[in-house]
């Protein structure tokens, strides 16, 4: 079983099958969120993402239908699977799958076994295929790379947007890493409330690994997010310190010669480089701007963001 959040949002209006289903997954150990109509649901999947959403048959259509399509086409939440839970009856039918966004069924006849073993099944295969990062669930580096090359190919004027956490390390070491993990769950949340209220289809957040993550906006829009994602980080993330650090600002500690080191407080670094005025054909270039651009940004000290506004792709040295 992939290791993480273990929320499951359970939609369905037939109190016995949600009774049963929460006492079966709740005595393995999942927490359970339940909810009578897609539109709850959906409603709190932007507030805490879950690791699954099982969804009962008959709310799955007209209105409730068009809400799972646009909800699995979105950059931001595509990677959570959908279980269908289906009479044995409709099961027999002629079944257009290609109708229905979801990534499994389970009939309403399951056995208790069946039910934790398929649902385990199904989440350890998406997390196979979509790369999502254990700790943030958030699309990991495959992911990242391919929403990158899709927005390059079809030419549209993005702005692809790295960022570090500095002093994450020096955090990480004199807290450990439970609270170090909190960090970073913290800013997968900051990124992911902000980008929610940009969304379209070019608009992303992935998490490479560590203290890294990237998202993609509109041009027009990268200043107005990143200076949220700034403020919001800056005002929350002196919470996580004990109270003698965050009144003195800073954690003092001794490095492995017994030298005494002074680290700020953790903050945050945005390298962005944008496609709009300029072609820029494999995210490899993306990636070596952003290096660039990642060297200048991190010798400011505090939160700040530089965005490469360069209209011609630097030449490649020889």
């Amino acid at each position: 079983m992939v290791s993480g959040s273990r929320e499951i949002f359970l939609i369905a209006q037939d109190d016995q099958l949600t009774w049963n289903i929460t006492r079966i997954l709740v005595a393995h150990d999942y927490r359970i969120t339940t909810c009578r109509t897609i539109t709850e649901a959906l409603g709190k999947v932007y507030e805490t993402p879950p690791l699954l959403i099982i969804i009962h048959e008959p709310l799955v259509s007209g209105k409730g239908l068009k809400q799972l399509k646009s909800f699995k086409k979105d950059n931001l939440f595509f990677h959570i699977p959908v279980v269908l839970l289906v009479s044995p009856a409709w099961e027999k039918q002629n079944i257009d799958w290609d109708e229905y966004p979801v990534e499994e069924y389970l009939t309403t006849a399951f056995r208790s076994d069946e039910l934790v073993n398929r649902i385990s099944l199904c989440v350890t295969r998406f997390f196979r295929a979509l790369d999502p990062n254990p700790l943030t669930r958030l699309p990991g580096n495959t992911s990242i790379l391919r929403q990158i090359q899709h927005c390059l190919d079809l030419g549209k004027n993005v702005a692809i947007a790295y960022l570090d956490i500095d002093n994450f390390k020096a955090f990480n070491d004199r807290y450990g890493f439970s609270r170090g993990d909190e960090a970073l769950r913290m800013a997968a949340r900051i990124l992911s409330n902000i980008i929610k209220d940009y969304r379209s289809e070019d608009s992303f957040v992935g998490h490479v690994g560590g203290d890294d993550f990237v998202f993609i906006v509109p041009t027009t829009a990268i200043d107005e997010v990143c200076n949220r994602v700034i403020a919001n980080f800056d005002a929350i993330i002196p919470s996580l310190y004990d109270e003698e650090d965050r009144r003195r600002g800073c954690i003092v500690a001794k490095d492995r010669s017994g030298k005494k080191q002074t680290f700020p407080l953790m903050s945050v670094s945005i390298a962005v480089v944008s496609n709009e005025g300029r072609r820029l054909s494999h995210y490899g270039e993306v990636s070596a701007i952003a290096s660039q651009v990642k060297k200048h940004v991190k010798k400011l000290s505090g939160s700040n963001y530089l965005v490469d506004r360069r209209k011609a792709a630097p030449q490649t040295q020889q």
